[in-house]
């Protein structure tokens, strides 16, 4: 063998085990690695076209996908003999290129050979003068060993050889490139469509970066980018629009030395949102996305023909410093993005633009996350929760460092959005909206749960949190909601041991120290208060209804009648005895709250035999015998005055209105009358009350003065009554001269005017004021009234 026949057969040896070794990679990848590479093929074609695009110049290519077969065109530069030598032997040229080559491998195009062993190659061969000759070739890598691979290699450069130096048929204008793939099985199908969907997802993103590009065709839809404006606030943004057949998609992009970053967007109601980004869909181009960064740490698409990337562009270099220069420029352009949001009104959903992975150990990804991350948390991005409706934004955290922002966070997700209603009633919460608190729990987790809001309760009471809510008339509404929820989700034996809930003294107290109230009479309830119990205070609010089920199955925490009623029985018990033994006299306020029982019993008779089956028969004992003539002699007086005992209750409340009333130093003698007559008037109870106190007062005046020598009145009562100016002016004979007599009760030490004709019978110069408080009747002269009002001048002015 020659010499150059030995060179022939070493770069054959190395170009077949390069081959071998690449085909062995792919063949013998586990079925997850094989559907990732086969996800490559289209834009390793789509990448190769990309490279053949003449000088200031853009190409078309086009995709056509049938069941059984792919075929890959583009108008691009035509194979010349060095390309096709590149591609049969694996030994590329491009990376000795002077020429700006994205696909810096040759290897790349193995991996379209998961579709098929065989390709199909048509179109044209440059031949040299700017000819070109009809090109049919098949690029051959079946085999099932290195020796195949060898002379398939060899067979295919022989092929190449005779194609070169046949000079016929040569013509002027070359033809579209096809690359064509016949599809076999249903795994390689799968995997093709799989490549289609990424296509689709990506294409808008590929037309923006690759400049070489003019439009991809798949199956008759046409994908091109037909606009791009340039904002007028910052000139590094961008929106862009790709046009298909049937679409626009439009994008937000900025700009900067060689790196872009990018999202797309939805124009809608005069605002623009910010659109998901799939979980497919790779975080790093290179002009075209490198599959495998779907996990990168960075919140949007990031772009630059300058990344330096590993050899199955699945990835950039962690450790090459140009590509840490280039994510730092990257981060500065995301920050300007946020920024742009945060001074904007009209932009919607950027919870989408800010979901950001972790990293695990790369350096270049750990500086993004911590970067980005920590500027989205202080950016005023987060749409809050407004009844009004206005757009407000907050940051996820304060200028403290801690978070102010609360996301709802529960075990079922189904239970989200009614959390989500709850707390939307608290004031001073801060909350994102519910069209956006999703969103933002993907960018930052949630952090609001049930029992977060349970240990607000803690130490606290009803009055607080009513505060605490925007409508403060459902608080009890509110709490149920609250409660029921919270069992629904975590279940009763998970809240039963944490929650606070209020008692019936509005004060929350933990779970594991209340009890229902099984209808407990309110009585019954306060005499046991009045004696020392806490039974309110371990008593749940019956407004809280959520914990029934709970109590059904523990009878043990419920309270009743009976366990009321022997507590009431052991304390009065405790002190008969004390009482008894130790001879002690009984307080006025223990005699009262005896007699609230008493009382009880007389209107529960039933109920006391059953629940004071102690106390009942003794119950003789709670009352003393100068406590039984007392309340004797009120009966009396209550029958004398012929008062029914159901009006005792509004003559008590009405005659503590008079008190309150006339009490009052602030009102005037107007407004004190006028609130008066509205008392009086309101119940005939109290208009006898009144008439009463006027009866009696006169009746008491009328024999005072008769007593007195100096005075003559008519025989008897019944006549002055008859010969009276009104109910409280009357004529009488002082030292034998006229004059009238204004009577007035005095109780409660005031004199009240409550009629015309007693200021007229004041107005004249034979008058005399007496009045009468039920046990002593006095004449009331001016000078009494100037010494107890504290007049020393009186203006003449008005009179």
């Amino acid at each position: 063998m020659s010499n150059e026949g030995v060179y022939i057969n070493k770069v054959l040896d190395a170009s077949a085990n390069t081959i071998w070794d690449e085909l062995k990679k792919i063949r013998e990848s586990s079925e997850l690695e094989k559907r990732t590479i086969r996800r490559r093929w289209i834009w390793e074609l789509i990448q190769n076209a990309s490279d053949c695009t003449p000088r200031e110049k853009k190409i078309d290519i086009k995709i056509e996908y049938t069941d059984n077969q792919i075929v890959f065109s583009h108008n691009g530069l035509p194979f010349s003999f060095q390309n096709l030598l590149d591609l049969i032997t694996q030994i590329s040229s491009k990376q000795s290129s002077t020429e700006k080559k994205t696909g810096k491998f040759g290897t790349g195009f193995m991996s379209t050979h998961l579709l098929s062993d065989i390709v199909q190659i048509q179109g044209s061969l440059i031949q040299g003068d700017n000819k070109y000759k009809k090109l049919e070739f098949a690029v051959d890598r079946s085999g099932d060993n290195y020796s195949d691979i060898k002379n398939k290699t060899k067979i295919m450069l022989e092929q190449l050889d005779i194609i070169s130096k046949d000079q016929e048929e040569l013509q002027d204008d070359y033809e579209d490139t096809k690359f064509v793939y016949s599809i076999q099985n249903d795994d390689v199908r799968e995997a093709v469509e799989e490549g289609i969907v990424d296509f689709k997802e990506t294409i808008p993103y590929v037309l923006t970066f690759n400049e070489n590009i003019n439009s991809i065709t798949y199956n008759g839809n046409c994908y091109k980018k037909v606009k791009e404006k340039t904002s007028r606030s910052n000139n590094k943004l961008k929106a862009v629009s790709i046009n298909s057949s049937d679409s626009v998609t439009k994008l937000i992009i900025l700009s900067e030395s060689n790196v872009t970053i990018g999202c797309t967007i939805e124009e809608k109601d005069n605002n623009l949102y910010f659109s998901p980004i799939p979980s497919n869909m790779p975080k790093v181009f290179c002009e075209f996305p490198l599959l495998g960064t779907e996990e990168f740490s960075f919140p949007v698409v990031v772009n630059s023909s300058l990344f330096e990337v590993e050899r199955d562009r699945n990835a950039i270099r962690d450790s090459n410093p140009v590509n840490f220069e280039l994510i730092k420029v990257a981060v500065s352009l995301y920050k300007e993005l946020i920024n742009y949001c945060v001074e904007k009104t009209m932009t919607r959903d950027e919870f989408n633009i800010c979901i950001l992975k972790p990293p695990t150990s790369s350096i270049v990804q750990s500086y993004s996350y911590n970067e980005i991350k920590e500027h989205i948390s202080n950016s005023a991005i987060i749409p809050i929760h407004n009844p009004s409706g206005d757009l407000r934004r907050s940051a996820f955290k304060g200028n403290d460092g801690n978070v102010v922002i609360g996301i709802p966070k529960t075990k079922k997700s189904i239970h989200k959005d009614l959390l989500w209603d709850i707390l939307s009633n608290c004031q001073g919460l801060p909350i994102p909206t519910k069209d956006t608190y999703l969103g933002w729990a993907a960018v930052f987790g949630e952090n609001l749960e049930f029992s977060w809001v349970n240990n607000t309760f803690k130490d606290s009471n009803m009055d607080k949190l009513i505060i605490c809510l925007k409508d403060k008339t459902l608080y009890a509404d509110w709490l149920n909601k609250f409660y029921s929820l919270w069992i629904e989700d975590a279940g009763i034996e998970e809240v039963v041991e944490s929650a606070f809930v209020p008692n019936q003294i509005n004060e929350f107290v933990q779970f594991s120290n209340i009890y229902l109230d099984k209808n407990i009479d309110n009585e019954l309830k306060q005499i046991l208060t009045l004696l020392g119990g806490i039974i309110n205070k371990q008593l749940l609010s019956q407004d809280i209804t959520s914990f029934e089920q709970y109590f059904e199955k523990n009878q043990n925490r419920i309270k009743t009648n009976e366990i009321c009623s022997d507590q009431i029985d052991f304390k009065i018990s405790e002190i008969l005895g004390k009482e008894t033994v130790d001879r002690i006299e009984r307080e006025d306020s223990t005699q009262k709250v005896f007699n609230k029982l008493t009382n009880w019993f007389l209107l529960n008779p039933e109920k006391s035999q059953e629940w004071f089956k102690n106390l009942y028969p003794k119950r003789m004992m709670l009352s003393s015998p100068e406590e039984n003539l007392r309340r004797y002699k009120i009966a009396e007086k209550i029958e004398e005055n012929n008062i029914k005992y159901e009006e005792l209750d509004e003559i008590i409340n009405n005659r503590e209105k008079i008190m309150e009333i006339i009490t009052n130093s602030e009102l005037s003698r107007d407004d004190i009358v006028d609130q008066l007559k509205h008392v009086i008037t309101s119940s005939e109870e109290m208009k006898r009350y009144v008439e009463s106190l006027i009866s009696r007062s006169t009746a008491n005046i009328f024999e005072y003065l008769s007593s007195l020598k100096d005075y003559t009145l008519p025989t008897t009562l019944e006549e002055w009554r008859n010969e009276s100016y009104s109910d409280t002016v009357f004529p009488a004979k002082h030292n034998q001269k006229d004059i009238r007599i204004v009577i007035r009760p005095s109780d409660y030490q005031k004199i009240i005017f409550y009629y015309d004709e007693e200021l007229e019978a004041l107005d004249d110069t034979d008058y005399e004021l007496w009045t009468d408080d039920g046990e002593k009747q006095v004449m009331v002269t001016l000078g009494d009234l100037l010494k107890t009002t504290g007049i020393s001048k009186i203006p003449l002015t008005k009179i």
